[in-house]
């Protein structure tokens, strides 16, 4: 009977150390960013800063560019880099990463190390 006991406090032990795990990390990405509509107000650019960690505490970060229709939702165009050196997101930034071109048929994303430019394919755009 004693050596069922201690089992079971070690199981529910156990059980309540996978619960916190979970509680405390809740499987999820966490990202931070800025989003800018065309000039033309059909598309929407986003720049996204990513983190995730698993159970075990492996983690990933990562950035995330998409060129998005505004009135489907739908992403026309995505890009997923690693993280680029000296680049601020979001409300940790003053600036803005964002700048399209007039005509609304790319955009660029401008940080201090680098710029990234997507051009739109309107083959792809469902409006």
């Amino acid at each position: 009977m004693k050596q069922f006991i201690i089992a079971l406090v070690l199981f529910f032990l156990i059980i309540g150390g996978v619960v916190y795990r979970y509680i405390q990390l809740i499987p999820r990405n966490v990202g931070i960013g800025e989003v800018g509509e065309s000039p033309d107000k059909r598309y929407e650019a986003r720049a996204t800063d990513y983190y995730s960690e698993s159970f075990w505490g492996h983690t990933r970060h990562w950035f995330q560019f998409e060129i998005a229709s505004v009135r489907t939702g739908l992403v026309l165009q995505s890009l997923e880099t690693t993280p680029i050196e000296g680049a601020d997101l979001g409300s940790r930034s003053d600036h803005r990463v964002i700048h399209w071109g007039e005509d609304s048929n790319d955009v660029t994303f401008t940080f201090p190390t680098v710029d990234i430019t997507m051009r739109l394919r309107p083959k792809k755009d469902p409006e």
